[in-house]
């Protein structure tokens, strides 16, 4: 064998060993220990709750209800907890959580059974004011593993047992303006607006507003000022005008709403446009 035939001897069986080491390296058994991480996260079903709607009193609001759900561990850790958040209507923020039970205490009736169970109790100074409305109760669980459940979630509607509509206190604004010949000025009316059930309760506020002519301009919402619960503002520039319709006197009937779709009385008031002195 010649020199030539020697080196392509040598080179196809490098070659060959170098196939059958890749062969060797991608054929390897990949792993299968590893667990999908949302198999090991617990379950949790078949809520229950002892009502649907609460009846209230606003004067000294308790919230109270018994509820319960089943858990599955589902091949997972044990729990860190199991818990009922309480959502607030008013805020979308938790007004309150409780830890949820399977030991036959706190409102847990057998122990062991992977059913755990809570009493939702709600009172003062959670309660500072009754938010009449829908409460979004939101149920999870976590195991010692940081895997956390499904989440579950039911309503229950509070409703007061005593209550009274809103009303206007009284309204700030001028009793006349003189409408610029050119420029513009901002005119500002503002209402107190009070509800013996607690200013929580008030839902909107707003205004009808008619024409000297008596012709109706629309209903106006008015906005609640963020440092006082009570007082409502509406804002709105006053332009130069050469019609008629736009001078004499401008009529206003403010009313409220709280939440429970109560509406108050009118208050009327009043506003003259004059035109500017030639």
């Amino acid at each position: 064998m010649n020199i030539l035939s020697k080196k392509l001897l040598k080179i196809i069986n490098l070659a060959v060993v170098a196939m059958f080491v890749f062969t060797l390296t991608s054929c390897e058994k990949k792993s299968d220990t590893i667990i999908d991480p949302s198999l090991a996260s617990p379950i949790i079903s078949d809520l229950y709750k002892s009502k649907d709607t609460a009846l209230v009193n606003p004067f000294d609001p308790v919230l109270n209800f018994r509820t319960s759900l089943k858990v599955d561990l589902n091949g997972g850790g044990f729990l860190n907890y199991v818990k009922c958040d309480v959502v607030s209507p008013l805020t979308g923020l938790v007004l309150s959580s409780f830890q949820m039970n399977d030991n036959g205490s706190g409102g847990d009736s057998t122990s062991g059974d992977n059913r755990f169970s809570c009493t939702v109790n709600i009172t003062k100074p959670v309660f500072d004011c009754l938010v009449v409305g829908v409460y979004k109760l939101r149920y999870s669980a976590e195991n010692n593993s940081g895997l956390i459940s499904n989440t579950l979630i039911s309503n229950i509607s509070v409703i007061s047992s005593n209550n009274f509509p809103p009303y206007v206190a009284g309204v700030n604004m001028p009793d006349s303006v003189v409408r610029p010949s050119t420029g513009q000025f901002d005119l500002t009316l503002l209402a107190t607006v009070k509800d013996t059930n607690g200013s929580c309760d008030i839902k909107d506020v707003y205004f009808d507003a008619y024409r000297p002519s008596g012709s109706y301009i629309g209903r106006i919402p008015m906005t609640r000022e963020a440092n006082n619960f009570e007082l409502y503002k509406f804002t709105n520039p006053v332009l130069p005008s050469n019609a008629d319709s736009s001078y004499g006197y401008f009529k206003y009937f403010f009313q409220a709403t709280d939440n429970s779709g109560a509406i108050s009385a009118f208050f009327k008031d009043s506003i003259k446009f004059v035109r500017p002195n030639p």
